[in-house]
């Protein structure tokens, strides 16, 4: 229990109504939720608007409540506590700092944003942090993890409230560390305001969740959110590929920035890659007297395959090292690192051919899977030089823009696709097939086939397969579902291919 001038403290209040000096029993933003004496702030979400239930909520109990500065009182709330604010996301967040007394404080937090990469990162991190000894923990797509216990989780990165309340759990259970992924819609909507970052790590920023940013620099601005919370003694991780790069790290207060690619005019620059059936080899030059690494240049080895893990190891490993990790336990660990679930996870076939499982469900994502793939296959480790067959589809009641052009990514990379359904919700999955298709050249179409049942096309895939193939089947990853219509149905592609194996 906590007074509620108290929690109030660095809250912005337009004007209020009622008594502050309250006794608050909780904080609730769900009004079916309400027990007496909790506080009810008032969200204003992409499907529900809270302020229809403030009265519902002091019905149920409720001691007060923050709303919209421009909420209108109704006659029958005039006598409750009902403070105004502008913006009552961002007082939520802090009403949670404030309740949870600043549980990141304690914790070395490093969030990760980006487009495509952020588990795969997180998940990495805490290898690298595990093996050097450390207590960890994980927020993420995938669910939380606190040491190796697994918390299912609902979104990539929870909501303000929740997020608190497993850093408070964490602190009290004495984790050091929490790679934590943080989404532009998280970031967007104010729930992880207040929280102290030790890093921040950007991965890149490609065409996805235009449905809710409208443009590619409002997508921009949210990822930029992040650096911008970042203090002089945080560090900064970037990797070199996008125009917003410049802007996302233009107003980051940190002393350290490094950042990674290509180029000779990065911080450290990846040289001499080699990719092989089973792992991938390349080097990390150190440049601009940045003084991090033990020698200048370090050669890293790691398991995971694709070009694209390549970058994830690198990020990782920069990370790992500005954190204080000593180099050769990174390097130790990268080497067995497995990643994160359902991200290019292989799945040898009873008839030879090679399944890849992997999340890709964006452009960027798809056509870097799709080219890891080939990589793989092309390599001179490789003797078989078998075919890339892709599986994908897009998921409905999302983004509807990329539909076409993750066809045409899959019929030009692809030697044959084979093009199904991904979470269709409440679209008709004939119609987002269709779409996808639409994307596709003349000649591009004489290697598809639309098969919008999601396992009859992985089945058919299979079978279309022989010794020495290799099969992306993308867009779910860890999911152990379908959604359709509103309901979701139990459905695995890794169950689907062990029936292969």
């Amino acid at each position: 229990m906590k007074k509620l001038n108290a929690l109030l403290k660095n809250i912005v209040i337009s004007n209020y109504t009622g008594n502050l000096d309250l006794n608050i029993t909780g904080l609730q933003y769900d009004s079916r939720k309400i027990q007496p004496g909790n506080l009810f702030i008032a969200n204003t979400g992409e499907k529900f608007d809270g302020h229809l239930f403030v009265e519902s909520a002091f019905s149920l109990g409720a001691a007060a409540s923050i709303v919209d500065e421009n909420y209108i009182v109704p006659d029958v709330l005039t006598n409750q506590t009902i403070i105004k604010v502008p913006n009552t996301r961002k007082t939520l967040a802090i009403l949670s700092r404030n309740w949870f007394e600043d549980p990141s404080k304690k914790i070395n937090l490093i969030g990760v944003t980006g487009t495509n990469g952020k588990t795969t990162i997180t998940y990495l991190l805490k290898s690298i942090f595990d093996y050097a000894g450390h207590k960890t923990g994980l927020i993420g797509t995938t669910g939380i993890l606190i040491s190796n216990k697994m918390i299912p989780a609902t979104l990539t990165t929870p909501e303000s409230l929740e997020l608190y309340s497993l850093l408070s759990q964490m602190r009290d259970e004495k984790v050091e560390y929490v790679f934590m992924e943080v989404s532009s819609h998280s970031l967007d909507q104010y729930r992880v305001e207040g929280i102290s970052f030790k890093a921040g790590i950007f991965t890149n920023l490609t065409l996805d969740h235009l449905d809710y940013h409208s443009t590619m620099e409002e997508y921009a601005k949210a990822k930029k959110r992040l650096f911008d919370m970042l203090d002089e003694n945080s560090i900064a991780v970037a990797f070199d590929n996008s125009e917003y790069l410049g802007y996302i790290l233009s107003d980051c207060k940190s002393k350290k920035i490094f950042i990674l690619g290509r180029n000779d005019s990065n911080d450290i620059k990846i040289s001499d890659e080699k990719i092989y059936l089973n792992h991938s080899e390349y080097d990390l030059i150190e440049k601009n007297n940045i003084n991090i690494f033990n020698e200048k240049q370090i050669k890293i080895k790691t398991s995971l395959l694709g070009k694209f893990n390549i970058d994830n190891t690198a990020i990782s490993f920069v990370t790992a090292l500005g954190l204080g990790i000593e180099e050769n336990l990174a390097i130790a660990s990268l080497k067995n690192a497995n990643g994160a679930p359902g991200r290019m996870q292989k799945i040898s076939l009873k008839n030879g051919a090679t399944a890849i499982v992997d999340y890709a469900h964006t452009p960027d994502a798809l056509e870097k899977a799709l080219k890891a793939c080939r990589e793989i296959l092309n390599s001179n480790n490789n003797e078989s030089k078998g075919r890339l067959i892709s599986v994908f589809g897009c998921g409905g009641d999302r983004d509807k823009s990329k539909r076409p052009i993750m066809g045409k990514i899959s019929a030009e990379l692809a030697d044959f696709t084979f093009i199904t359904s991904d979470n269709p919700r409440t679209e008709d999955p004939d119609r987002i097939v269709k779409q996808i298709y639409s994307g596709i050249s003349p000649e591009g179409k004489k290697t598809v086939r639309m098969i919008s049942a999601r396992q009859e096309a992985i089945e058919a895939a299979l079978e279309f397969s022989k010794k020495g193939d290799f099969i992306l089947i993308a867009g779910k990853g860890h999911e152990k579902y379908q959604i359709i219509g509103t309901e979701k149905i139990h459905f695995d592609d890794v169950e689907i291919l062990e029936k292969f194996t």
